[in-house]
């Protein structure tokens, strides 16, 4: 082969391999969600910068927070309560920034547990598991803004703090039907 062609491929071989090389750094919007719950599963909230925006807007069953300061403030409030809590990433649907997931939490509330009217609830011992399901935006690789929903009544029967629902032969309440599952 002439030196020409050498050149030639070298030169191609060089476009493909760096194209390659730019589209492998890339993270796709789960391993982006990884690395987010990842952060904050560790509970070391100084890492959380890492992986979201300044301004990330989170919505959540108990309401708004703004900031990367306002997500480690719940973060620790959660994990004051919770010390051993887990996110699990299951699911999820990506559409250009967008990713939706499924997802699991779990955790022993063995510590006090702020709510957001500030009173405290002392620590029930109880094992809590549930699902989520929530939708992230992304941006330059890291959360923009989240919003995630789950059944909140249905953790606070979890910790005795609410009782569960009638079961059984309960009546329906006026003016609805009684539904039944076969």
């Amino acid at each position: 082969m002439s030196m020409n062609r050498w050149i030639v491929v070298g030169a191609l071989a060089g476009v493909a391999l760096g194209t390659g090389v730019a589209q492998a750094k890339k993270e796709s919007n789960r391993q982006v969600m990884e690395r987010w719950f990842e952060a904050v599963d560790s509970k070391q909230t100084d890492k959380l910068a890492g992986v979201e925006t300044a301004d990330l807007e989170m919505k959540t069953p108990m309401g708004l927070t703004k900031g990367s300061e306002g997500h480690a403030q719940m973060t620790k409030m959660f994990a004051a309560a919770f010390p051993n809590f887990k996110h699990t990433l299951g699911r999820c649907v990506e559409s250009g920034d967008m990713i939706a997931c499924e997802g699991k939490f779990t955790g022993d509330n063995t510590g006090p547990m702020s709510m957001p009217g500030g009173q405290t609830i002392p620590a029930t011992n109880k094992h809590v598991e549930f699902e989520w399901s929530g939708m992230a935006q992304i941006k330059n690789g890291k959360v923009a803004s989240a919003n995630v929903y789950f059944d909140n009544m249905g953790l606070m029967q979890q910790l005795g703090l609410v009782p569960p629902p009638p079961r059984g032969d309960a009546k329906a309440a006026p003016g609805t039907q009684k539904m039944s599952v076969k």
